[in-house]
């Protein structure tokens, strides 16, 4: 064969590699790994044991998620604005220390509930309004509210739990009914599906969600823009106190008891989650059911731990390699 004949042969190949290289180019690779990871340790772990596939044990992880990815879908809202809150683990016992002390003086549940979801949803509004000033960096901001929490939620129980929750537990300390639509799963599932969807539609159809993003890319190309940059700060931190003072109720009813560790590094974890899952670090990118699969593959994650016979060490150790990983797959797609 001479070698025009060859050159002639080659040639429809080359638009082909060409378009199988830009299909490449275009996948999601932050959308696949943390579902194929999730299926690698779900697989792993199967062949551990053989009571992996039950339906306890994927109640388990729904119990264990169900709190942390209510406060993600908030902490996913701030990331996306390129904010964030360090105060949520002390702010999410300081509502529900709230709401268990209104309780204990025989305050009727859907007023204890309503003034601890206030208490949380005015440290996020404080927040917010700090925040908007720009004086000082979100990180500085939220973590000195966070030390503040502390020391009020301290002082406010004496360092000792408060128990029985009444209401709160017996609406989330216990499973749905079986048979359909529930099939028997953990109740605090109920509020985690409610507010994931509704951060869904937050960020996809509300102009405040389009204005996250906005000034999540570009804060001073937002405000020129005529976005009012430091009210949406507010409004979005105050959202987020909302969420935070929700998972206080789930979580002070899912185990019964309020206390100043109740939500002991939530704050770190729902970041984590969020940023595994897609969400960006530092603002413009990410999503609901982005950071639903870092929610996913961090209870499988626990879960798998379990099953192996180790510590909670490894737990975190495991935690923070998922993040460097996500981190860097992340500056590799940009």
């Amino acid at each position: 064969m001479s070698g025009t004949e060859s050159a002639l042969k080659e040639a429809p190949q080359a638009p082909r590699k060409l378009l199988a290289r830009a299909r490449l180019r275009g996948v999601d690779v932050y959308g696949v790994w943390p579902v194929a990871v999730m299926v690698l340790i779900v697989v792993a772990t199967s062949f551990r044991s053989d009571r992996y596939f039950t339906i306890n044990n994927f109640e388990n992880i729904l119990s264990q998620i169900a709190p942390l990815g209510i406060v993600t879908m908030g902490q996913t809202v701030l990331l996306i604005s390129a904010g964030l809150d360090l105060s949520v683990g002390y702010n999410i016992a300081f509502s529900s220390i709230v709401t268990g002390l209104l309780l204990e003086h025989g305050h009727p549940l859907l007023l204890a509930v309503a003034v601890g979801i206030a208490a949380a949803t005015a440290v996020g509004f404080v927040n917010g309004v700090l925040a908007a000033q720009n004086r000082a960096h979100p990180f500085i901001i939220t973590l000195g509210m966070s030390i503040f929490l502390f020391g009020l939620d301290t002082q406010l129980t004496g360092g000792a739990p408060v128990n029985d929750m009444k209401g709160l537990y017996t609406a989330f300390g216990g499973y749905l009914p079986s048979g359909l639509p529930f099939f028997g799963l953990p109740s605090v599932v109920i509020p985690f599906v409610v507010v994931l969807l509704l951060a869904f539609a937050f960020l996809r159809w509300t102009p405040l969600g389009r204005r996250a993003y906005a000034i999540g890319g570009n804060e001073e190309a937002a405000y020129l823009s005529g976005i009012p940059v430091k009210r949406t700060k507010i409004y979005l931190y105050t959202l987020m106190g909302l969420l935070v003072g929700v998972t206080g109720m789930v979580l002070a009813g899912q185990i019964n008891e309020a206390s100043f560790n109740l939500a002991q590094n939530f704050e770190l974890e729902s970041i984590a989650c969020a940023v595994i899952g897609g969400t960006a670090l530092f603002g413009g990118r990410g999503g609901a059911f982005r950071s639903l699969q870092g929610v996913a593959l961090y209870g499988i994650v626990q879960n798998a731990i379990v099953f192996a016979g180790l510590s909670s060490n490894y737990q975190q150790m495991a935690l923070g390699a998922i993040i460097i990983i996500a981190v860097m797959v992340t500056r590799a797609q940009r």
